[in-house]
């Protein structure tokens, strides 16, 4: 947490504010792959190029994953 005067902020509050559409975060005993995403404060989402196998929970930062697209339902017609 940043502490101002007069107020407190919450880092990963912000973080996730920011978090594009169609990205959720990875809970605590997911196991981060590649095409999950880790954010840099410079350059924002970067996909995540490490090796694999590890649970979220081991990153000192979020990481994310990209939803799964739902096709739309056929129409009735």
């Amino acid at each position: 947490m940043i502490a101002n005067q007069t107020c407190l902020i919450d880092i990963e509050t912000v973080v996730e504010a920011v978090v594009p559409k169609g990205f959720r975060r990875l809970k605590r005993d997911e196991v981060v792959a590649h095409g999950d995403y880790m954010v840099d404060e410079r350059r924002g989402f970067q996909p995540w190029e490490g090796p694999g196998g590890f649970h979220a929970r081991a990153f000192l930062r979020p990481v994310y994953r990209q939803k799964k697209s739902v096709p739309p339902e056929p129409s009735a017609n």
